[in-house]
């Protein structure tokens, strides 16, 4: 039988798991310009092919899709030959509105999204571009930045809206294009953040429901899988892809070995990548959770250079956001009611792998200083992703509500035996709708400070 886990390639349609929520989000969102940020292998090219997926299939859809790899690209020429080959692998889908793909060969990118604009706009559509590897930007900056500017404000005319993905590495543009006339590169753009997956997506991934082969396995392994991975799509894949073994003619997940949580080669070089874009307060920050094992902001306040805790929530919020850090749950009994229990987050590495690759190549990782992401532009990615947060958590709460409520409905229906999947989900989503509430009130209060 076939592993059926997916492990090195971007992926589409069934095998897409989870994002509903964001996917929506960026097809009905009215911003002209959505930069989603996210650490390598977080699933940013699935996310875009997956839009391009659904969009294509929409009826009416007041949208044409094309999706632009900015992968290798670095001068102008480069851009321009990659956006004609971008349109010519769709030329079906552009020469329905009359386009004319094999005249916009050798032209610029700006001329071509002018073509493509104009001729959706004659059959009532828009151009939806989707960018991924945005990181090359940089180069075009340092290289070109005047055509940097006039791709700039193609994008945000008006005339076609741009979804582009990378790391927090495309920052750096906030520097290089600080002295433009205009205002950055990204200021420009609404940010939204791309972390793990949404519990229930992560425990489809697992069993591979939507395959035609799907995996057996039990709650607790499911559970020791994601508690593990933190639900991070590409570690799910990974170790899930480790522990796939055939029983009975059926897939089934083994049980977790020591071995199977170490991060292999390609694994370590996409931590270091990730690791790399880093400011030097967030390493510093990594660094000593990774020392600690577990750690409050106050202890960081005590084992950092930063000087109020409200500096270190800012930074820890924003690692968080994407999956460096998670927070780690203690109980402890109150003394004045024992039969009650309240919960104290501390912070911890954001998955296991991570964890011991950290611990790993501390020596050496402590002894990087240098970063191309400044504080200051992970203070203003941080500022800028905060209202599309806030409204991004006003929708994911009355949901999470909804479905708090549906299942506690089916728990009510068995009595005194309900099933123990529904009781473990029931405590997950309210583990979840705390940790969103929790953080749509920090977003409130910190803006009003």
């Amino acid at each position: 039988m076939r592993n059926p886990y997916t492990v090195g390639r971007w992926l589409r349609g069934p095998d897409h798991y989870g994002r509903e929520q964001l996917l929506d989000y960026l097809m009905t969102a009215q911003d002209p310009a959505i930069w989603v940020v996210g650490t390598r292998r977080m699933g940013k090219t699935s996310l875009l092919r997956q839009l391009e997926w659904l969009v294509t299939r929409q009826p009416n859809a007041p949208a044409v899709p094309l999706f632009w790899d900015l992968q290798g690209s670095e001068t102008k020429d480069d851009f321009d030959y990659e956006l004609f080959l971008a349109v010519e692998d769709e030329m079906p889908r552009f020469e329905a509105y009359g386009v004319d793909v094999n005249a916009l060969y050798g032209r610029d990118a700006v001329h071509i999204l002018r073509t493509l604009q104009r001729a959706l706009r004659e059959h009532g559509k828009h151009l939806l571009l989707l960018i991924d590897e945005a990181e090359a930007w940089i180069s075009l900056a340092k290289n070109d930045y005047q055509a940097l500017a006039r791709l700039r404000k193609a994008f945000q005319n008006g005339g076609m809206r741009t979804v582009m993905t990378s790391t927090k590495l495309l920052m750096q543009l906030n520097d290089l294009t600080r002295n433009w006339l205009t205002s950055p590169f990204l200021f420009g753009f609404s940010l939204v953040h791309l972390w793990n997956l949404e519990p229930d997506a992560s425990v489809r991934l697992v069993l591979q429901e939507q395959s035609n082969a799907p995996v057996h396995a039990t709650r607790e392994r499911i559970d020791e899988i994601l508690r593990h991975t933190h639900r991070h799509p590409y570690l799910v894949q990974t170790l899930c892809y480790r522990l796939f073994d055939e029983e009975q003619g059926r897939g089934a997940l083994r049980a977790i070995k020591e071995e199977d949580l170490r991060a292999d080669h390609l694994l370590s070089s996409f931590f270091e990548v990730d690791f790399k874009c880093l400011a030097p307060t967030e390493r510093q920050i990594l660094l000593t959770v990774a020392r600690q094992g577990v750690i409050s902001e106050e202890d960081l306040v005590a084992r950092t250079d930063n000087e109020s805790i409200e500096q270190i929530s800012m930074y820890v919020h924003g690692m968080n956001n994407l999956g460096y850090l998670q927070r780690a749950y203690y109980r402890s009994d109150a003394p004045a009611a024992p039969e009650s229990h309240e919960e104290f987050p501390r912070w911890t590495i954001g998955n296991e792998f991570l964890r011991r690759w950290m611990l790993e190549n501390y020596q050496e990782l402590a002894q990087t200083l240098y970063s191309d992401v400044s504080d200051y532009s992970v203070e203003a990615l941080i500022e800028m992703g905060r209202k599309v947060e806030v409204d991004y958590l006003q929708h994911e709460i009355p949901e999470l509500q909804e479905r708090l409520e549906s299942l506690l409905a089916v728990h009510s229906g068995r009595g005194n035996d309900p099933p123990q999947e529904v009781m473990q989900e029931i405590q997950e989503i309210r583990r979840e709708l705390e940790r969103a509430s929790a953080q749509l009130r920090n977003l409130a209060d910190s803006s009003e400070t």
